[in-house]
């Protein structure tokens, strides 16, 4: 989908891309303000060139918090949420970076200030997960998850794992996340990281 492009620091760039088309397709129920799409490429470490370019891909969707309204919600809606936006950012992030070169992944949330931290660890697991490997092939891989109750415009330091051939306790780096002005009060901000090769 076209998009515009605004230069970002590291050498990333964000791409804001026109979403409703696509909020349509999968069919999303909540109600998503913001998406962003930031993609990151690495191409000298320390002093070397690398061989290939080393890219991180982090797709995130600001939604509002349902259980900031009072209405009665219970956690089962965003666990239910999750399993829906974990497969929407997975795809978003593949149009970016190819399945077959994915070497790490890595998820976070940050709620905003009237919610409640256990309202982040609902979205995040399980469905989320699920929704993630089976859109990204990762079988019954273990992906760890950074949260974090906060006002809106803080960074979230997302860690990243190994995919395939490393154990499950050691970190591929880390990426830190960060949206001007969301979360609000009554959002939750999502973020789905995948590192790999371009």
């Amino acid at each position: 989908m076209p998009g515009s492009r605004l230069t970002a620091d590291r050498g990333a760039h964000i791409v804001l891309p026109n979403w409703e088309e696509a909020i349509e397709v999968f069919g999303l129920p909540m109600d998503i303000r913001k998406t962003v799409t930031i993609i990151e490429d690495t191409l000298i470490e320390g002093q070397n060139q690398l061989p290939q370019p080393e890219r991180r891909v982090a797709t995130i969707a600001v939604v509002r918090n349902p259980l900031v309204s009072g209405t009665g919600e219970s956690l089962n809606e965003l666990v239910q949420d999750g399993g829906d936006l974990g497969r929407f950012l997975a795809e978003r992030a593949l149009e970016h970076i190819d399945q077959s070169r994915v070497t790490s992944v890595g998820k976070g949330a940050i709620v905003g200030a009237d919610g409640e931290p256990e309202q982040a660890q609902a979205i995040l697991f399980p469905k989320f997960a699920t929704a993630v490997r089976d859109a990204l092939q990762l079988g019954s891989v273990h992906i760890p998850g950074e949260k974090k109750l906060a006002k809106a415009g803080v960074t979230l330091d997302v860690l990243l794992w190994q995919v395939h051939g490393a154990s499950s306790e050691t970190p591929a780096g880390r990426m830190e996340i960060r949206v001007p002005g969301s979360p609000k009060d009554d959002e939750i901000l999502v973020v789905l990281i995948l590192g790999g090769t371009r």
